[in-house]
């Protein structure tokens, strides 16, 4: 009995490690459709996060090709293009090297993976991006500020468009300039709210701070990198939240999800797809849509089981819109 005990959870720790091989190295495209009054014309936007420097095929070729594919009119980056721990290393590295009497020589090694992909996907269309927790860091200790600049210089050099906290139409080139009923605003917590073994809320004042106050005419996405907060998100204002961060909680079970969050906790609220929040507000009911993408890396723990990684398609249609 023992020894057939112990057969089924040997054969069953293969079965989980081959699915993780295989996941760690495969994506899929999801598909999302939303409609608003507000909307004045259709709009296809791609959205991913949290590439921590992987790579599909030699220079992300095999993920640039899909998303080319996809034929979006904008494409969304919701931060963590990179690994902070190994720029860290990186640092240290350099450190030892100019205390042997050598000057330490910075590069761009530990970001070239995201640079060739965003180089090839700004030339299909408007590339928005916002900085995750891992390009926070880069800003917020000191040591690492020559490495932000070097990353900013890089990425804004291939056409990548920095959003940080600011608000635009994010289709109104590619429509002669017509006010599309989109604002996209980004939003860049500061590396306090991405504390382990806790939950950092941010109040809705706090927001109207950082971004001042959503406008109701029109329909507004929020492009952050946490989606822990999505409840205060939508109070402020966004009618679609777009997040990363929780890397679909690494291994996925059926009916429940994700199930370690990056806190680390379990079974995470928001893990990946697509959820709701209806809410109250000066007397009118409303509601909010979030979008969590299980994103295309991993770092630290290269765990992905049942959980490959994610290209996101978002059809934003007018209500009028024909339905397929």
């Amino acid at each position: 009995m023992i020894k057939t005990i112990l057969l089924i959870l040997f054969l069953m720790a293969l079965f989980f490690l081959a699915v993780m091989v295989i996941d760690n190295h495969r994506f899929v495209v999801r598909r999302y459709v939303l409609r608003s009054p507000l909307i004045r014309y259709p709009v296809k936007a791609v959205f991913i996060a949290d590439l921590h420097e992987k790579d599909y095929g030699n220079g992300n070729e095999k993920l640039a090709e899909e998303i080319g594919k996809l034929a979006p009119d904008v494409i969304f980056v919701g931060g963590d293009l990179i690994v902070s721990g190994e720029i860290g290393r990186h640092y240290r590295r350099s450190v030892k090297t100019a205390a042997g009497g050598n000057p330490p020589r910075p590069d761009t090694e530990w970001m070239k993976n995201s640079l060739t992909l965003m180089r090839k996907l700004t030339k299909l269309c408007p590339v928005w991006f916002v900085r995750g927790n891992h390009e926070i860091r880069l800003l917020a200790y000191g040591e690492l500020r020559e490495y932000n600049r070097l990353f900013k210089e890089k990425t804004e050099g291939a056409g990548v468009r920095f959003l940080g906290n600011s608000c635009v139409d994010p289709a109104a080139e590619f429509n002669e300039d017509k006010d599309s009923g989109i604002r996209l605003q980004g939003l860049e917590l500061p590396v306090e709210c991405y504390k382990k073994f806790t939950k950092t809320d941010v109040p809705e004042e706090e927001l109207e701070r950082l971004l001042g106050k959503a406008d109701p005419s029109h329909f507004t996405i929020l492009l952050t990198h946490t989606p822990v907060c999505f409840e205060q998100y939508a109070r402020w204002g966004a009618d679609l939240c777009l997040c990363g961060h929780v890397h679909g909680g690494l291994m996925r079970l059926p009916r429940i999800g994700g199930v370690m969050g990056t806190r680390p906790n379990l079974f995470p609220k928001y893990s990946g797809g697509q959820y709701s929040y209806e809410y109250i507000k000066d007397g009118e009911k409303k509601q909010s849509v979030l979008i969590v993408t299980c994103g295309l890396g991993m770092h630290t723990l290269p765990i992905r089981i049942f959980n490959p990684g994610e290209i996101s398609v978002i059809e934003l249609l007018p209500d009028d819109a024909s339905k397929n």
